[in-house]
């Protein structure tokens, strides 16, 4: 695309009459800028974009302006005024997105308006409207939902179903994600022309989200609607993949009743069938191709069945759980299918009991429960070193005061980091294993990661050797690639949020309130440790993709093995002009793969980082810095951490009213429905 359009405005009146219709104007994008009005002489303004969205922050020229129409434009502006599109592409753009305020007033003029301010007040309002929309369906408020997209109540200010947020999920994509399949049918049925395959900076349609989740309502009711089967993500991978390789047996039978492309590869050439995770979601393509007399596609993918389970040996499976709970044994049948496939090699896999019955999952409470003592504390909470008395075994348990979290509107960040820990399995991210409520606190009971954080260890040791560090980061950053492969950026990635297991290993940790802009009355020094390990785009407020948590790599890379971050200065505003504009400085005494390394990653144009394409962390992986790394032996904690000097910390009983706040059920209390997860995930 030119990096300059032409804009044409064509006014057209009806003579003899002064209706609001009369000043109904259409404004259009084209490569060639050719668009001309047959009842109208057209007047043409130059606009510089840049693809794919525009910039705004450049002049408008103005200067061919035709004084005869700076008389006035009706107050009652349409809905098309507000429209930027682009006739190759399709793609529009909202003049009031919160991005571009910049841009109103230089519209407005270029329509004539005198006075823009209304059309300001009027984008403020609408905006204020489609955030209200967002909330409702995170809440699964259906009268709310209805309500905000009804004309009768709020005119042309209805909410705007495709509206997009946060890496471009659209209020869609949000119900789809949680299974709020009737909030999914009013947004479909009541927005105004929703986009049903609306996608994601990772290229997701809420059918993609739906399946990946296993909600199988959603599924049909998006499917019902028309939604595209065989859309590709960034990866080029299916909702019938995402079912398969979460062993979604409902959701993959469903979808295969709709006659999919099942021969469809992703960007590693595996399809569907290939990750499917048990034998069921591997009979049911089986069946479907002996049915339909199609041949099961070919496949390099080697794995063997264990049990009802397929053991996989892709460097992408080992992110999921490749052993399953099974309460029957396969049959002989089942195996025979599989008896040629290659053995899985050098994989451990651990022999899981065959129970006859399956007693129920035991409810965990605060009398399950005693306190060793407190690790740390927060403006929100408490985390404790606790002991489950039956078992004997020692956990995080981090506790959110309910009261905080209601007065500073935080309901949705406490729920981001118990869902994230929830829904992902990975030797790199810490696992949480009970969650559930007190009249006074919201608890996360987490895996406990003894050998404290990455900031203790360099508080300690000032710095890192390059070996030590290239360890502690490769294992950060398969952390992070799979929590991409999830649609989610981490954000806050810094040393503190670095935590040693008992084997020394790294995890991640830390994923709700950890976020900008949540903190409350900091410490100055947590605070100016937190905005040096922000990104440019992140200081600027323009908007950021997963793209930061490259940027943010490389600033813990730095930190590891030069013994501060980069741009540093005691000085916070200081430190803001260093990221933005600063000059990186590197010594000399670091490897040229390190110094490269850093340079790639610390840029501050997001798009150019290494990382920032469709690969991801892959181009990263493939590093020279990181050549005498075994991604596979990694991935199954199979290379021994570096030594670590233990933590020492003396006990200190905590009472159960310290912890969890009073425990009787006499005086009501707010409570958060689903919030509660009473057994091992």
């Amino acid at each position: 695309m030119s990096s300059k359009q032409n804009l044409n405005k064509n006014s057209k009146k009806s003579p003899g009459t002064n209706e609001a219709n009369n000043h109904k104007i259409k404004i259009e994008a084209h490569l060639d800028g050719n668009l001309e009005s047959p009842d109208q002489k057209s007047v043409e303004y130059s606009v510089l974009f840049v693809d794919p969205h525009p910039n705004f922050n450049d002049e408008l020229d103005l200067s061919t302006a035709d004084p005869a129409h700076s008389d006035k434009v009706h107050e009652d502006l349409p809905e098309e005024v507000f429209k930027v599109k682009n006739l190759d592409t399709g793609e529009e753009v909202d003049i009031r997105d919160e991005n571009r305020d910049s841009f109103t007033a230089k519209f407005a003029k270029l329509l004539v308006v005198e006075d823009f301010e209304e059309i300001e007040d009027i984008y403020k309002r609408k905006r204020k409207i489609n955030s209200s929309l967002w909330e409702a369906v995170q809440r699964n408020d259906i009268n709310r939902i209805k309500e905000l997209l009804d004309r009768d109540t709020f005119g042309d200010l209805i909410a705007q179903t495709n509206t997009k947020g946060l890496d471009d999920w659209t209020a869609l994509h949000l119900a789809a994600s949680d299974g709020f399949r009737d909030a999914c049918e009013i947004l479909i049925q009541n927005g105004e022309s929703t986009d049903i395959d609306a996608k994601t900076s990772m290229l997701r349609t809420p059918l993609h989200l739906a399946c990946i989740h296993g909600h199988l309502p959603v599924v049909k009711l998006l499917v019902s609607q028309g939604a595209d089967i065989n859309a590709i993500d960034i990866e080029r991978s299916t909702p019938l993949y995402y079912a398969s390789l979460q062993g979604h047996l409902t959701i993959v039978k469903y979808l295969l009743r709709k006659e999919p492309d099942i021969g469809i590869k992703n960007h590693l050439g595996i399809t569907a069938w290939a990750v499917a995770l048990n034998m069921q979601v591997f009979n049911a393509f089986t069946e479907h191709c002996q049915k339909e007399k199609l041949v099961m596609p070919e496949s390099l993918y080697a794995r063997t069945p264990f049990h009802t389970v397929m053991l996989h040996n892709s460097r992408t499976d080992s992110i999921n759980k490749i052993l399953m709970k099974c309460k029957h044994m396969p049959s002989a049948k089942d195996l025979q299918a599989f008896k040629e496939r290659p053995a899985l090699s050098k994989k451990k896999a651990e022999m899981l009991g065959q129970l006859k019955d399956v007693l129920p999952p035991c409810k965990v409470g605060p009398k399950d429960f005693k306190g060793i003592l407190q690790l740390g504390r927060g403006s929100f909470g408490e985390v404790y070193l606790v002991e489950k008395i039956d078992s004997g075994e020692q956990f995080a348990l981090k506790v959110l005061r309910k009261d905080k979290v209601f007065e500073n509107n935080l309901v949705r960040y406490a729920f981001t980091e118990r869902n994230i820990l929830m829904k992902i399995s990975h030797p790199y991210i810490v696992k949480l294993n009970y969650a559930f409520q007190t009249p006074e606190k919201l608890v996360l009971v987490m895996d406990f990661c003894p050998n404290g954080d990455l900031g203790t260890h360099l508080a300690r040791e000032k710095k890192f050797d390059e070996h030590k560090a290239r360890f502690y980061i490769s294992e950060v950053l398969l952390a992070l690639q799979e929590l991409h492969m999830h649609d989610i950026i981490f954000r806050d990635l810094k040393p503190e949020n670095v935590v040693l297991d008992k084997d020394g290993h790294a995890r991640l940790t830390d994923f709700g309130l950890s976020k900008e802009g949540v903190h409350e009355g900091e410490l100055n020094k947590s605070f100016c440790g937190s905005v040096a390990y922000l990104a440019p785009e992140m200081l600027r407020r323009a908007g950021h993709t997963r793209s930061v948590d490259w940027y943010l790599l490389g600033v813990l890379l730095y930190e590891m093995i030069v013994g501060t971050p980069p741009y540093y200065s005691n000085n916070r505003e200081q430190l803001f002009n260093n990221i933005q504009r600063g000059v990186l400085k590197i010594p000399k005494s670091l490897s040229e793969e390190a110094k490269d390394l850093i340079k790639r990653l610390i840029i501050r144009d997001p798009n150019k980082r290494l990382g920032a394409g469709k690969r991801d962390a892959e181009e990263i992986k493939e590093h020279p810095f990181f050549q005498e790394i075994d991604w596979g032996g990694l991935m199954v904690r199979a290379v021994p951490a570096p030594p670590v000097k233990p933590i020492r910390r003396i006990p200190k009983e905590q009472s159960l009213e310290k912890m969890f706040g009073r425990l009787d059920q006499d005086e009501p209390a707010p409570r958060l429905d689903q919030w509660s997860i009473l057994k091992p995930s």
